[in-house]
This record gives structure tokens, C-alpha cells and sequence, in this order.
């Protein structure tokens, strides 16, 4: 058990470190890279479908919390911070709200993305195209990190909107 889940690792660690010193493009692989890619892709497989179905529910779960902070927080609290005239506070709700939204839309679509290079990836066959299966790893790798650019985004827009809503309690409480 052991030694199996240390070659899965090492097949992984393997690939991976071919994603770190390559370039994007994956025709350049040499040969001794593409038969590395060869001997560990199907264990890279298998995590990998590991790590889509983990990813998928942890999208999920950020979605919906994202949403349910638009929904239920964001829009009522800024409709009332507008018809109560709050004038100096509303508006920086409202642009936070914009832009968390923005950055809401990048997310789904960054996710889908790179979703949709781990699917291509997982429906290659690696041994026959290791250069294909390698690009399509490359292309998962940078907007995986894109999507975490996202998350922090969102993280920060959640921030400066508290923030705002303590600017408004300071404007209430006047």
C-alpha cells in the first residue's frame, strides 16, 4: 500500500515538475520528458480525477456562498442604505457590490476554464499523446492559479465591504 501510494506520488511529483520547467507549449517536449510523461500519466490520471471531483464540490460550496453573500446581504443592505439617503455610504456599498460581482463572474468562468483543460486532460490518452495530455496539464496549472487569483480577489472585495458597512453604522449612528 505503501509503495503504491508512493509511486503515485512520485509519478505525480514527476509531472508536475515537467509542468514547472517547460514551457506552455507542449510540442517542445524532449524525448526524455514525453517518456516520463509516458510512464507516470495514468497515475497523473488518477489523481487528477481525484483532484477534479474534490475541486468540483469545494466550486460549488464557494459559489453558493458567494452568491447566497450576494443575495441575501450585499443587495438588501445596500437597497436600504439608498432609500434611507445614506449618501456617503451607499455608493461604496453599491461599487463594492459591483465589483464583487465582476469578480464573482471572472471566478465562474476562470473555474469553467480550467475545469474544462482537467476534463480534456483526463479524456486524453496519455500514452499515445503525452505532448497533448502535457499541454492540457500546463493550461490547468496557470488558470488554476487563476482561479485562486480569484478567490483571493473576492476575499479582498469582502473585506473592503465590511469596511463600508462599518462607514455606514459610523454614518447611522451621526
Amino acid at each position: 500500500m505503501l509503495k503504491k501510494l508512493s509511486v503515485t506520488v512520485l509519478a505525480i511529483a514527476s509531472v508536475f515538475v515537467l509542468a514547472e520547467n517547460a514551457s506552455a507549449q507542449s510540442a517542445d517536449l524532449t524525448p526524455e520528458k514525453q517518456a516520463i510523461v509516458v510512464q507516470s500519466c495514468i497515475s497523473a490520471q488518477t489523481v487528477l480525477q481525484k483532484i477534479q471531483h474534490n475541486d468540483a464540490a469545494t466550486r460549488v460550496n464557494r459559489g453558493q456562498s458567494y452568491e447566497t453573500l450576494v443575495s441575501r446581504l450585499m443587495t438588501p443592505l445596500n437597497i436600504r442604505a439608498t432609500s434611507n439617503e445614506y449618501n456617503n455610504s451607499a455608493p461604496l456599498l453599491i461599487g463594492t457590490t459591483n465589483k464583487f460581482q465582476q469578480a464573482l463572474d471572472n471566478f465562474k468562468d476562470d473555474y469553467e476554464k480550467y475545469d474544462n483543460s482537467v476534463s480534456s486532460a483526463l479524456k486524453t490518452k496519455c500514452k499515445d499523446k503525452p505532448a497533448v495530455f502535457y499541454g492540457y496539464l500546463e493550461d490547468a496549472r496557470s488558470q488554476r492559479q487563476d482561479v485562486a487569483s480569484d478567490v483571493a480577489n473576492l476575499s479582498t472585495l469582502t473585506g473592503e465591504y465590511r469596511v463600508n458597512v462599518l462607514k455606514l453604522k459610523s454614518e447611522v449612528g451621526q
